[in-house]
């Protein structure tokens, strides 16, 4: 079997001329994060006064790191450079990053110039295994900001031979898929709302199957039927990706069987616990994620709660990587609303809606008893909607007893249900928001 990118990428990354056993690769993992622990506490006074209890030597097994305390998002918030352990002047970036459906003070992010340069490299391996060297790629992501993701990605995708076109951020589809076809792109990337959008439009003006040639759906939660609606559209290979600002971007990705997302270990250590006790569950049980960035040396996070939850799949890929794989499900564990004895999720609207054939994208609020569904597509839209919605238990179940009301509004100019990239939510209306 041939090597996977991601399997070389490994290797470099740990300075090795072979790819590592899983084994190896957790024992290399252990004296990585004992390091960073090292490094913190030196480093950062709130980590020496958090982790005081942390004696690296005592940490024996990964076991015994799991039970070190965790921090969480307010940290980012309330006073990120309280966890910097390098000077201000090695700092190359600061990102701050805005909770989609929130209010208050943002997160904020600092990265030196080798934690950039570790994400294009991870970028650059990753895109291996799904762009061919002398093929052109379309970026729907933002690119006009030195060291976004759009820039960065554009630098990996030179380093491998592949013509990046810089789209940004989608505002038109018709512009956008009007780029594509100018441009030959052969593979596109972008938020799986926008290239659900760009395939309807692809298939409205029955475009063949097979000039794009591949496609990644990064950026937010991917809803299978938008993986399915690409694959069927475009005739091609879909491939997912997770990441978050907090991990460096890169994440996890998708390799050339489709069997999970191959975590980027050497970077982000993940442990999945249960979000109530905090304990760590094992490979196959749904959990929230918690990350550490044990090569991080400028602002590294040490047991980080995400908020999100997922899974580490159970077993070996058929592609014989050591890399865990994650599961493709992701969601944020404050994704959804009661409705009576049930609960609506912005997963189940997402599989349920993504799924209509006039239907481009949409966008979901709650409040007061009340589901407002915007959608955008074509003709007849809102009896569709109004009829696949009627399948959802919660639905169901708030519309029979009277505690839920459904207002639906359509549109169909061509922009996306919810202007810029930020990640999707169901978001809950207060009074004044009525």
């Amino acid at each position: 079997m041939a090597l996977q990118p991601l399997d070389q990428w490994l290797a470099r990354r740990m300075g090795q001329s072979v790819v590592p056993s899983r084994q190896e690769l957790r024992e290399w993992q252990l004296d990585r994060l004992r390091e960073i622990i090292s490094h913190a506490r030196s480093g950062s006074p709130f980590y020496a006064r958090h982790l005081a209890d942390a004696k690296p030597e005592a940490i024996a097994t990964l076991d015994d790191f799991s039970r070190l305390p965790m921090i969480g998002p307010d940290h980012l918030r309330d006073a990120p450079e309280r966890l910097l352990c390098v000077s201000q002047d090695e700092i190359a970036r600061v990102v701050t990053v805005q909770t989609s459906g929130t209010t208050g003070p943002a997160k904020r992010m600092f990265q030196t110039a080798d934690d950039l340069e570790a994400t294009v490299d991870y970028f650059a391996w990753g895109m291996a295994n799904i762009v061919v060297p002398g093929r052109t790629t379309l970026v729907l992501m933002p690119g006009d900001r030195p060291d976004g993701v759009g820039r960065l990605l554009g630098a990996a995708l030179a380093r491998i031979g592949v013509r990046t076109v810089a789209h940004g951020v989608m505002e038109n589809v018709e512009t956008a898929l009007g780029q594509c076809l100018d441009e030959g792109a052969h593979c596109v990337v972008g938020c799986p709302a926008h290239l659900n959008m760009l395939a309807r439009a692809w298939e409205r003006r029955g475009l063949p199957q097979g000039r794009v040639e591949s496609v990644l759906l990064c950026w937010d939660a991917v809803p299978d039927t938008v993986a399915r609606n690409c694959a069927r559209i475009f005739g091609c290979r879909v491939f997912r990706h997770w990441g978050m600002i907090e991990t460096g971007l890169g994440g996890a990705v998708e390799c050339a069987p489709g069997s999970g997302l191959h975590l980027r270990e050497t970077d982000v250590y993940l442990e999945i616990v249960d979000p109530d006790t905090g304990q760590v569950l094992p490979d196959g049980e749904f959990g929230e994620m918690v990350v550490t960035t044990p090569l991080k040396r400028g602002m590294p996070l040490i047991r980080y709660r995400t908020g999100d939850m997922g899974r580490i799949l159970r077993g070996a890929c058929s592609c014989a990587s050591p890399l865990r794989r994650l599961d493709p499900l992701v969601w944020r564990i404050s994704d959804g609303v009661n409705i009576g004895e049930r609960t609506l999720t912005l997963r189940a609207l997402s599989e349920c809606l993504y799924a209509l054939p006039g239907l481009d994208d949409f966008a979901a609020w709650f409040g007061q008893g009340v589901l407002r569904i915007g959608a955008c597509g074509g003709s007849g839209l809102s009896a569709a909607v109004a009829s696949a919605l009627a399948d959802l238990p919660a639905v169901v179940q708030g519309l029979v007893s009277g505690a839920l009301g459904l207002e639906i509004e359509t549109r169909s100019n061509g922009a996306p249900a919810i202007a810029g990239l930020g990640k999707r939510c169901l978001k809950i209306l207060g009074e004044k928001d009525q």
